[in-house]
């Protein structure tokens, strides 16, 4: 599943393409699962969500966090197995622990989310890195065309760059890099370093591109457990709440934007 080329490349770019690591089949049941979450309703105190504003003034989901724990087909069908954690440690070389997992929809009209790293994943507050790896399964065909995304090979290589208090990072900084855009199918992984500097553009598409991410920590190291990181997030970054105001929704993060 790890050939020398793919580890090679992961250390070299910054991210790897593990092709066909779930079936058709898998894709299916996931993808079925998938939209099941995406019509739960809002909570205030177990999963996270938040929405967008179409251009015609729908209302659609724009993310999810903290959901496996809440649906036990979909969390036993993508780490009851730990495929997916065996192959973060091998690029990681040490055991790991899961901070968090969340579903980006990126229906169309969805919006994008600026030159940013996966370091913190709350608003630029904390003084440490919280991940180190992020695992990308891809439950739709991915690329520029329906908002896929771009990333900057080798960069992940000179740490943290100037960001702003969202974790956009400075866009004079952003536009010194080269950028390759990244494709996959369904069914495909897409592993990244939390370093790796990356984003999205807005789905002009008429093709969703919805994506499932699995965050890991390295065991080595401190830093929030995931009680302690869904703490910070709604402290830092609240999900919407019950009553939804469609004029004001709730970002889910400051790197996202729609124009």
């Amino acid at each position: 599943m790890l050939s020398e080329a793919k580890k090679t490349k992961w250390q070299e770019d910054g991210y790897v393409t593990i092709e066909s690591f779930f079936d058709s089949r898998a894709v299916g049941r996931i993808a079925t699962l998938v939209e099941d979450v995406s019509h739960w309703d809002v909570s205030d105190d177990k999963w996270l969500m938040w929405f967008e504003k179409t251009t015609n003034n729908r209302k659609i989901v724009s993310k999810v966090e903290n959901f496996l724990d809440f649906h036990d087909q979909l969390r036993d069908l993508l780490l009851a197995d730990q495929r997916i954690k065996s192959v973060v440690e091998t690029l990681l070389e040490e055991d790991t622990r899961r901070l968090k997992e969340l579903l980006i929809f990126k229906y169309p009209d969805s919006g994008g989310y600026r030159p940013h790293q996966d370091i913190y994943h709350i608003p630029h507050k904390l003084p440490d890195r919280m991940v180190h790896a992020i695992a990308a399964i891809g439950i739709d065909d991915s690329g520029p065309d329906n908002g896929g995304l771009f990333f900057s090979p080798g960069n992940h290589k000179k740490g943290v760059f100037p960001m702003d208090a969202g974790g956009v990072i400075d866009p004079e900084v952003a536009e010194t890099f080269s950028w390759e855009p990244v494709s996959w199918k369904a069914g495909d992984v897409f592993i990244f370093d939390d370093y790796a500097p990356h984003y999205s553009l807005p789905n002009k598409s008429d093709r969703s591109r919805r994506v499932l991410y699995l965050v890991f920590q390295r065991a080595s190291t401190g830093g929030p457990t995931r009680a302690e990181y869904n703490a910070l997030k709604r402290a830092y970054n609240p999900p919407e709440g019950k009553v939804t105001d469609l004029e004001n929704l709730k970002l889910p993060n400051g790197i996202f934007y729609r124009d």
